[in-house]
């Protein structure tokens, strides 16, 4: 079977998007010297952290090891988005939160008033990461280049008519997305796969009327 050089989209394919939307040429490289290709780029990396940071199956780990260094304190990678402590790890152990230590980004327990950890090598946390847009998969590319089409329309060219067009089209760029996510992530309301809970203690809609 052919390869089909369209079928994952690029960051310049996104930008470019982006321009065509604001009435602007399409352009070669994300290098060129325009206000415009800067305004849209900024535009999409924006947007794309936004999208993220709400949490997707993809971009989302439980239970991430993270090692403390020397002097018992744990540094956030800069691509963290949203991090808490796994609670079937730490349970109430701690209440972590991400602080600034001397301009490193390190976990700061509100609990014990400290950055130091003792008694531990590593923490295991909940993480949301943030990923480049080429990891992104295609149905979140499309998503959040309509998003920052629309964002950047209504920054560059402030049309009504236009931005009412494309809030339509993101709408369904999103529910293209959450399909994508339904697939992908196995969400299940009655029982927890990752813990392999037992199903006996799940929700069963009958036992509501022995709250009566």
């Amino acid at each position: 079977m052919a390869q089909i050089s369209y079928g994952v989209s690029t960051e310049l394919d996104a930008v470019n998007s982006i321009l065509m939307s604001v009435g602007e040429s399409p352009v070669n490289t994300l290098t060129v010297q325009s206000p415009e290709v800067a305004i849209a780029q900024k535009t999409l990396r924006q947007v794309c952290r936004e999208i993220q940071a709400e949490g997707w199956s993809y971009n989302t780990e439980n239970e991430y090891p993270i090692d403390l260094d020397t002097n018992n304190q744990c540094i956030v990678p800069n691509n963290v988005l949203q991090i808490d402590l796994n609670i079937y790890q730490h349970g109430k152990d701690y209440n972590i939160v991400r602080r600034s230590d001397n301009g490193v980004m390190k976990i700061y327990d509100k609990k014990n008033h400290t950055f130091t950890f003792e008694n531990c090598s590593k923490l295991y946390f909940d993480i949301i990461w943030m990923l480049d847009f080429e990891d992104l998969p295609q149905p979140f590319k499309d998503y959040v280049a309509q998003k920052a089409s629309r964002v950047a329309s209504n920054r560059m060219v402030n049309n009504p008519q236009a931005a009412k067009l494309m809030e339509s089209d993101e709408g369904v760029m999103r529910a293209l997305a959450l399909e994508y996510e339904t697939k992908q992530g196995d969400h299940n309301i009655f029982n927890d796969y990752q813990y392999q809970q037992d199903a006996n203690t799940v929700y069963r809609p009958f036992k509501v009327l022995r709250r009566m």
